[in-house]
């Protein structure tokens, strides 16, 4: 599946792209209210654990699951990633979780991919399509940290 292989490049992608970045700018914030490149990686990792269960759960359902949305903002703060965390240590989280996300979709079935979810504005969408949203949230991102 070409969204498998999109993720597996990205974590080769995206570990480049936080090494060459200057630990000043990776952690500068432009403003109080914007996160720093730092936190935009600590941001992408709470996406991966949402959806990492998120994943899980559907390809263990014979119905379809409802998806939860989560508080983005109150994660990165929860998480404090601009004081708690250095640059290795959430570029490693980031790449452990998203090797288990690799995991799990390498071991799925293919009719496991057509499987339904729901969003919370009550659209339905399958599996494939939400890994597909997810690999474009990473790209998104990966993006702002590499400007």
């Amino acid at each position: 599946m070409e969204s498998i292989m999109k993720l597996e490049s990205l974590i080769s992608e995206m570990t480049e792209i936080v090494n060459a970045t200057d630990e000043v700018e990776f952690n500068l914030k432009l403003a109080p209210n914007k996160w720093s490149k730092k936190e935009i990686l600590g941001h992408l990792c709470d996406s991966a654990l949402n959806n990492h269960a998120r994943f899980v759960k559907i390809i263990i359902s014979s119905y379809p699951i409802a998806i939860q949305g989560y508080t983005q903002d109150d994660w990165v703060r929860v998480n404090d990633y601009q004081n708690q965390y250095d640059k290795s240590d959430v570029l490693s989280l980031w790449q452990n979780i998203n090797r288990t996300i690799l995991r799990v979709l390498r071991k799925a079935e293919t009719s496991d991919f057509q499987k339904k979810c729901v969003l919370p504005d009550q659209t339905e969408v399958t599996l494939e399509w939400l890994l597909n949203d997810y690999v474009a949230h990473l790209i998104h991102h990966l993006e702002q940290i590499e400007a």
